[in-house]
C-alpha cells in the first residue's frame, strides 16, 4: 500500500514566489541565481542581483530596499540560503552591518530546474530506442548469476533494472505524446511532411518489430522466475537499501514496501493481459497506420492538384475559341448549372433499378402549395364529431376489467388479510394492483383500495423475506401483510 499522509495536502511555502504579489521580481531573482548556478557561480551578493534586475525596463523603479526585502522573503520561503559574507569585513562596525551571500537551496534549485526544463523542453529524451527493452531482458536473464554474489551485484542490478524501466516509461510516452501533439498534427497535413514520412514509418516499424520480438521473451522469463529466488534477491536489495546513508531517516518498512511494489509493477507492465506493453504496441501500430494514411492522402491531393491544373488550362483554351452563347452551354456541361432548382416529390417509383434514367420515367403531376408566411390555406368547417357511443363502450370495457381484477384480488383475501408469503402464482395485472396498494400503505401505514376499502400494512417483525411469484417472473420482497380494517 502506498504510504500517504494527509498533511502533504497542505500549502507549501516553497512555491509562494510563483504566485505571490510581485512574483515577476521573485522569479527574475530565482532565474538569475539558477543561470549563475549553471555556470558554477553558486553564491551572489545583493549588489549583483540588484544590478541584474536594473537592466530591465520593467524594473526601472526598483530600489535596493525593495531588493533587500525580496531576498528576505525568498530566504523565509526556503528558496534561498543567506550566508554572512565576512571576506571584506575589516571593522567591528562592518561586521555588525551584516553583508550576505545568497545561494539556491536544494528545493529552490529543483523548482527552478523543473521550470527551466518545462519552458525550454531541453530535457526531453523522446525516442523509441529498443535498447531499454533489450536491457530489461538481459537483466532478467542474469538473476541466477546475481544471486551467486548478491552482496556486490544485487543493488547494481536493481538500479539498472529500474533505470531501464523508467527510460521506457518516460522516453516512449514522451515520443508518442510528441507525435500526437498539436504541432505534429499540423505538420502531418502539410506537403513537406512527405519528405520524411518514409523515415518516420521505418523508424516506427523497426522499433515495433524489435519490441514484438522481445516482449514474449520478457513475459516468459518473468513467469518462469521462481518466487523464492525473487524473494531472496529483493531481500538482499532491501537490506542494503536500508543500510544506505541516503535512507538513514526513512522508515524501513516503507523502503521494503516501495521496492516490492516497484518490482511487481514492472512485472505487470509486461505480463498483464491488455496491460501497458500491449497498449504501447497498439499505439505504435496506430501511429504507423495514421502516418501512412496521411502521407497517402497528401500524395493523392498533390497529384490531383497537378492534374486539375492541366485540365483547367485545356478548358481555358477551348473557351477562348468559342462565342459567348456556346460558352454558356459548355459551362453547364463542365461545371454544372449555375443556379439549379431542386424539386423533391414523394411519388412512388415504378422501378427501383439504379440504372433507370429519369428520362425513362413517365411524367407525373405534383400539386405545389404556397410556402409564403402570409398565405394560408382555407380551412373547411366540419361539424363536431359524436364520440358519446365510443366513450360509453370504452367505459364499459374499463369497468368490466376493474371488476374482474377486484374479483381476483378478493379471492386472495383470507380472514381479512392478504399475506404475500402465502399467495399463489399471480397474473401481472393482479400483482401490479397489490404492489400499488402496498406502496400507498407503506408511506403512512394506512391506505385505501380503488373501491374505497381501508387497510393497513403490517411489516414482518423478524425481517423475513418471501418470493412473490407471477406468470412473468419472481420478485423477492419482505413478507408484508395487508390487513383490512373497518
Amino acid at each position: 500500500m502506498i504510504n500517504f499522509q494527509a498533511p502533504l495536502l497542505g500549502k507549501l511555502k516553497y512555491f509562494e514566489y510563483l504566485t505571490a504579489p510581485n512574483s515577476e521580481r521573485y522569479r527574475t531573482i530565482m532565474r538569475y541565481c539558477f543561470l549563475c548556478h549553471l555556470e558554477y557561480k553558486n553564491r551572489l551578493t545583493k549588489e549583483e542581483i540588484f544590478t541584474f534586475l536594473k537592466n530591465f525596463p520593467q524594473f526601472a523603479d526598483y530600489t535596493e530596499q525593495m531588493c533587500d526585502q525580496d531576498l528576505k522573503n525568498l530566504v523565509e520561503w526556503g528558496n534561498l540560503n543567506s550566508i554572512q559574507d565576512t571576506s571584506k569585513t575589516r571593522t567591528v562596525e562592518e561586521f555588525k552591518n551584516k553583508r550576505f551571500l545568497y545561494e539556491l537551496t536544494p528545493i529552490g534549485l529543483k523548482i527552478e530546474r523543473f521550470l527551466f526544463e518545462l519552458e525550454t523542453q531541453e530535457d526531453t529524451k523522446a525516442e523509441l530506442n529498443p535498447k531499454h527493452i533489450e536491457k530489461i531482458y538481459f537483466l532478467l536473464q542474469q538473476v541466477d548469476s546475481v544471486l551467486d554474489d548478491p552482496q556486490k551485484r544485487a543493488v547494481d542490478w536493481w538500479d539498472e533494472l529500474t533505470r531501464a524501466f523508467e527510460e521506457i516509461e518516460k522516453s516512449y510516452s514522451e515520443y508518442i505524446s510528441m507525435l500526437k501533439s498539436y504541432e505534429a498534427e499540423n505538420l502531418m497535413i502539410k506537403e513537406k511532411f512527405l519528405d520524411y514520412k518514409s523515415k518516420l514509418v521505418q523508424y516506427l516499424y523497426n522499433f515495433y518489430v524489435i519490441f514484438q520480438n522481445y516482449l514474449p521473451k520478457i513475459r516468459s522469463t518473468f513467469l518462469s522466475l521462481e518466487a523464492a529466488k525473487i524473494e531472496k534477491l529483493l531481500n538482499y536489495i532491501i537490506a542494503q537499501e536500508k543500510e544506505h546513508p541516503k535512507n538513514i531517516f526513512k522508515d524501513p518498512e516503507s523502503i521494503e514496501k516501495n521496492i516490492k511494489a516497484r518490482f511487481d509493477n514492472i512485472k505487470l507492465w509486461f505480463v498483464a493481459p491488455h496491460g501497458q506493453a500491449e497498449k504501447l504496441s497498439d499505439q505504435i501500430q496506430g501511429l504507423i497506420r495514421k502516418v501512412s494514411d496521411l502521407a497517402a492522402r497528401l500524395s493523392e491531393m498533390s497529384s490531383v492538384k497537378v492534374n486539375r491544373q492541366e485540365e483547367y488550362k485545356h478548358l481555358a483554351k477551348i473557351f477562348s475559341n468559342l462565342d459567348l452563347a456556346t460558352c454558356h452551354k459548355l459551362s453547364a456541361v463542365v461545371f454544372g448549372v449555375l443556379l439549379p432548382r431542386y424539386i423533391a416529390a414523394e411519388e412512388k417509383r415504378q422501378s427501383e433499378l439504379a440504372s433507370l434514367s429519369i428520362l425513362d420515367v413517365p411524367p407525373m403531376k405534383s400539386l405545389l402549395h404556397s410556402r409564403g408566411r402570409l398565405v394560408r390555406e382555407k380551412s373547411k368547417v366540419l361539424p363536431a364529431s359524436e364520440f358519446s357511443e365510443d366513450k360509453k363502450k370504452r367505459f364499459e370495457e374499463y369497468k368490466k376489467k376493474i371488476e374482474e381484477e377486484e374479483k381476483l384480488v378478493a379471492e386472495l383475501i383470507k380472514d381479512g388479510k392478504i399475506e404475500f408469503e402465502n399467495l399463489p402464482v399471480l397474473t401481472p395485472q393482479v400483482r401490479k394492483k397489490l404492489l400499488v396498494w402496498l406502496s400507498r400503505g407503506l408511506s403512512s401505514g394506512f391506505g385505501n383500495t380503488d373501491s374505497g376499502k381501508r387497510f393497513k400494512v403490517v411489516r414482518p417483525k423478524d425481517g423475513r423475506y418471501c418470493v412473490l411469484k407471477s406468470t412473468d417472473g419472481e420478485l423477492e420482497m419482505p413478507a408484508y401483510v395487508i390487513e383490512f380494517v373497518e
